[in-house]
């Protein structure tokens, strides 16, 4: 098996996440409105070197969607797993 950066994996459950939110009928477009914008700018602030990252940015970030998106379990769980890949979150 292939090891895998933290950059990879934390790439792999933003795209999961982005496909999930575009895919599940249960989510009112509002919500898909509201969260994708935000999570295209989350990933790329996660996107340059960890040294160079906004920390406080990517937490709002982070945070916004976690509180949007809490209701969905499957959404929920990804966004959690993100958090072992993320040290400061």
């Amino acid at each position: 098996m292939a090891e895998r950066s933290d950059a990879y994996i934390i790439g792999r459950l933003i795209h999961q996440t982005r496909l999930l939110i575009a895919t599940d009928d249960t989510i009112p477009t509002e919500t898909k409105l509201q969260t994708q914008p935000v999570l295209k700018e989350f990933a790329a602030a996660l996107a340059v070197a960890e040294d160079e990252q906004d920390q406080k940015e990517i937490r709002g970030h982070y945070y916004f969607l976690c509180d949007q998106l809490s209701a969905y379990p499957d959404l929920e769980a990804l966004l959690s797993a993100m958090r072992n890949f993320i040290p400061y979150l």
